[in-house]
């Protein structure tokens, strides 16, 4: 339970606040932090001062809902909103000291336009940080936007309070959110959760550690009934033209090979390609599972003009996943850090740089989904079809990762200038913390069946390659050149 919580207390409330909004959250936690209420306070005092009685006046920011979210091992159990107007939001702030939880006194605490021809020019811009008509900025960095399960305000308020816990190392406690309009909420304060010396946690949090340890007790070592799936991202491009070609007009929206929905601008074309190989509880039937699955993909987009792109952002304002699915598993903090630390910063170390624009609206470190079978989505990592070499080694990582995390411990990216270095995809310091990680994956139980995956995967990361995002993987999926052999 928040086990980053030494990491957390060495940051000064206005490096919190900067963490959060690195993630792509709008945050006031300083005493001088809050530049949004301060700009949207002034532009309301010019308003009034014009005579535009209806635009939003200088006291308005004293009535705005506020909600209180109480979130153990990344669950959300309670949430509460605390009411609006200055009486009620004077209580909700005197009601809770920024002290921890349960232990002691802890410190600081443009759409994209559709053209003839139903294609879709590839200067939208799905995921662009720099373009306000997507989905907003915090300066440079866009605003958290939840997935299709989040959807509403309760659903939007749980991810918001998840995601600032988790960027800040925690993940259990409380956060109290600001209601800013537009969908758009304000993280105001953060109350981390400590166990009290010799007392049991109060509720609801006794109850819920309670439960969770009775789940991960059933665990077996290795996990031998994990199942694995997947759903990785491709784009069908008319290269001549430079336009995307809805991949609806080839696949169905189910199937093991199908369509997703794009950026906005595009509803209801389903633009983006996918495969979707069933689950296997071994890595190498889930692979030839993607193979079959690229195959059916061959066969039913016909236009044999057309490029295959994957990887983060093969281009511009269009963000490709490569989400890793997991049942048979418990979803823990310490689990998720596992795959972060040791999953997706030595794929990042080999991406394009192109593909650092897609962060933080995707690729947040920590983003996962919970699905309706029960277990849950890895949503962090690009689209790793842009090689069937990255593609294997990262398949069988994820696997070895999930199965033996509890031996995994090191966690680099709680570190200020490396979490910084992600997000900015500044690769030279993510390098030198890359070496330990890679020696302690290699001592693992397991990892002899790895190895010939995964090595290859070290070797590209060793010699400094990166990936090209330009590159048409049609080939390299579909083509007889042997998997092998390819890179």
């Amino acid at each position: 339970m928040n086990e980053g919580l030494k990491e957390y207390l060495q940051l000064t409330p206005e490096q919190q606040e900067l963490r959060l909004r690195r993630c792509g959250l709008e945050a006031a936690l300083s005493a001088g932090g809050n530049r949004l209420e301060r700009d949207a306070g002034q532009a309301g005092r010019i308003a009034v001062a014009n005579g535009h009685t209806y635009k939003k006046g200088p006291d308005m920011d004293r009535h705005k809902q506020q909600y209180l979210v109480k979130v153990f091992n990344l669950a959300v159990l309670e949430t509460t909103p605390l009411g609006t107007g200055r009486a009620m939001s004077a209580a909700a702030g005197n009601s809770r000291p920024a002290t921890s939880i349960g232990g002691d006194s802890v410190s600081g605490g443009t759409g994209v336009s559709l053209l003839d021809e139903g294609e879709i020019d590839n200067h939208g811009d799905h995921g662009d940080p720099g373009n306000p008509g997507d989905y907003g900025i915090l300066g440079e960095q866009a605003h958290y936007s939840p997935g299709p399960e989040r959807r509403g305000t309760a659903g939007l308020v749980r991810g918001i309070a998840v995601r600032a816990l988790y960027s800040l190392g925690l993940d259990s406690g409380e956060v109290r959110l600001k209601a800013m309009g537009g969908r758009r909420y304000l993280v105001e304060q953060i109350l981390p959760l400590a166990e009290p010396a010799g007392k049991p946690l109060p509720e609801p949090y006794c109850t819920a550690s309670l439960a969770l340890a009775r789940e991960l007790a059933r665990e077996l070592p290795g996990r031998p009934g994990m199942l694995m799936g997947m759903d990785p991202e491709f784009l069908l491009l008319r290269e001549t033209s430079g336009r995307v070609v809805p991949a609806s007009r080839f696949l169905p929206v189910d199937g093991v090979a199908g369509c997703d929905a794009g950026p906005p601008g595009t509803r209801g074309m389903f633009p983006v390609a996918e495969l979707r190989p069933a689950p296997r509880g071994e890595p190498r039937a889930l692979l030839a599972q993607l193979m079959s699955a690229a195959a059916t993909a061959d066969r039913m987009v016909s236009d044999r003009s057309l490029r295959w792109r994957a990887g983060g952002m093969p281009l511009r304002g269009w963000a490709l996943g490569g989400h890793l699915h997991f049942s048979g598993v418990r979803l823990t903090a310490p689990l998720l850090r596992a795959l972060d630390n040791y999953l997706a910063l030595p794929l990042l170390l080999l991406e394009d740089a192109r593909a650092a624009a897609r962060r933080p609206r995707y690729g947040v470190l920590g983003d996962f989904r919970i699905q309706p079978h029960g277990g849950f989505e890895y949503r962090t990592l690009p689209s790793f079809l842009v090689s069937p070499v990255i593609a294997k080694g990262a398949v069988f990582l994820a696997h070895l990762i999930v199965s033996r995390y509890e031996d995994l411990t090191q966690r680099p990216l709680d570190r200020e200038e490396l979490h910084a270095a992600y997000y900015s995809g500044s690769k030279d310091p993510l390098r030198a913390a890359w070496a330990p990680l890679q020696a302690q994956l290699r001592a693992l139980d397991g990892y002899a069946r790895a190895a010939p995956y995964a090595e290859p995967l070290f070797r590209c990361i060793s010699a400094e390659q990166t990936w090209d995002e330009s590159r048409d993987i049609r080939p390299l999926w579909t083509g007889k050149e042997s998997m092998r052999n390819q890179r």
